[in-house]
């Protein structure tokens, strides 16, 4: 029997095909933002759809409004940490109430620029960040860098990715991400496996 592909389960690898430049301008910035409650893992996904386009700053204060609410709620379950967390972002940015079977699990319906956030003591996104499962089209996801806020890096707790929303299906990925356990000193690899779900825009 062939053994596993260690190389793909190497969060030090990056899929280079995903670095390519973008050649679209995105309609949407689409945030997925992650912390940790006491029952298990809190995901709220947001977008400037129908808002300006965010800014740097927009995005900045994002962040901040969501780890100042996680703070406020140490030892909450994700039922009121979620809740407390739409409720300070709702003035912020369009909400994403999608029901899915996975909380990481993103849907696209226009050209996108997608953001990963966690924020959680200890964590951060290993190099490789994202990596999909199965073939993809050519330039349906580009761009992938860590994302720069007023010219400041927000590795390893942010990064991007561009969902070009061509070709309608659905791709299974894998986050990378590097735990740290011990006060920091053990440290492991969490690999969570959603999958994004690309419905492009109907003509006019």
């Amino acid at each position: 029997m062939p053994g596993i592909d260690a190389a793909s389960f190497d969060g030090t690898i990056v899929q280079t095909e995903l670095e390519t430049d973008c050649g679209f301008a995105p309609d949407r910035t689409q945030l997925g933002l992650v912390a940790q409650a006491s029952d298990g893992f809190v995901v709220v996904h947001g977008s400037d759809e129908n808002r300006d386009t965010f800014s740097d700053a927009d995005i900045s204060a994002i962040f901040v409004t969501f780890a100042e609410t996680v703070a406020q709620y140490p030892g909450a379950d994700s039922s009121t940490m979620r809740t407390a967390i739409q409720q300070a972002l709702a003035g912020q940015w369009t909400p994403c109430n999608l029901l899915a079977d996975c909380p990481f699990d993103e849907k696209v319906t226009a050209p996108t620029r997608l953001i990963f956030h966690v924020h959680i003591p200890g964590w951060g996104f290993e190099p490789a960040r994202i990596k999909f499962k199965s073939e993809l089209p050519a330039g349906q996801f580009c761009g992938l860098k860590w994302l720069t806020l007023n010219g400041a890096s927000c590795a390893p707790y942010s990064f991007e990715l561009g969902a070009q929303c061509e070709t309608e299906a659905s791709y299974d990925f894998a986050l990378f991400i590097q735990a740290a356990q011990e006060a920091g000193n053990q440290r492991t690899r969490v690999i969570i496996d959603p999958k994004i779900e690309i419905t492009p825009p109907r003509d006019p």
